[in-house]
């Protein structure tokens, strides 16, 4: 995640997500572990225009909140944590003020599993998503996601994104799922997409996995013409 990109549509989707698993009664708290770089130096085009969303434009708090960052230069991650506490919910954003780094890599991973309480949403966002790149900042690694997996309780989630690449849609989709459930046996992934990125969802329990799938249901439901369950 760069600072740079918060606030553009896809943040509209994962939050509006997360709102509605909070909402939902399925976790008490959000952990939110940005994997942040720097900044980019080269322009690239922004995606802030809401009528192209995919989902997130019916929560109109959200929304305000995310152009309130973007028209006053206020787009720092950081944010997110006054924002949720706001709306009555525990969140935490982990490292807020650190890049992810090849040198400090160990430690960062390390340090979140002494963050994770009983009943948690744990989302992950890299710049890229899940690759076996060494000391690749962008990318996060099925061993992190094991280890944070690991150390959730019965009762949480972990939720992490992935950047669709310019790849066949479904054999994409479908070789990723497998791989996470070779990669992690005891994981039970679900998906949601809209052809630009994934939101991986790995419940720690089944009863956790059937209520998400309820939620997740009813979520592309209301955005049905622009996202799809898996």
């Amino acid at each position: 995640m760069k600072n740079q990109h918060f606030g553009e549509n896809r943040d509209l989707l994962k939050f509006d997500l997360v709102t509605e698993v909070l909402k939902s009664g399925l976790a008490e708290h959000f952990l939110y572990v940005p994997m942040l770089t720097p900044d980019g130096q080269g322009k690239e085009t922004e995606h802030i225009c809401r009528h192209e969303s995919t989902g997130g434009g019916a929560n109109a708090k959200l929304m305000d909140f995310l152009d309130y960052c973007v028209v006053n230069d206020k787009r720092q991650v950081s944010q997110l944590e006054n924002y949720f506490n706001d709306l009555g919910y525990s969140a935490q954003v982990y490292a807020a003020e650190k890049y992810l780094t090849a040198e400090n890599r160990e430690s960062y991973f390390e340090e979140i599993n002494w963050q994770i309480v009983p009943r948690s949403l744990v989302l992950i966002d890299p710049d890229m998503g899940l690759e076996e790149v060494a000391d690749s900042s962008s990318n996060l690694k099925y061993a992190e996601i094991q280890d944070i997996y690991n150390a959730l309780d019965d009762n949480s989630i972990l939720m992490f994104t992935q950047k669709f690449p310019y790849e066949m849609y479904t054999e994409y989709l479908e070789a990723r799922i497998a791989e996470i459930k070779n990669q992690i046996p005891s994981a039970q992934p679900v998906s949601l997409d809209d052809l630009d990125s994934i939101i991986f969802f790995l419940p720690k329990s089944t009863e956790m996995l059937d209520r998400l799938v309820g939620v997740l249901q009813e979520y592309t439901q209301k955005y049905y013409q622009k996202a799809d369950a898996k």
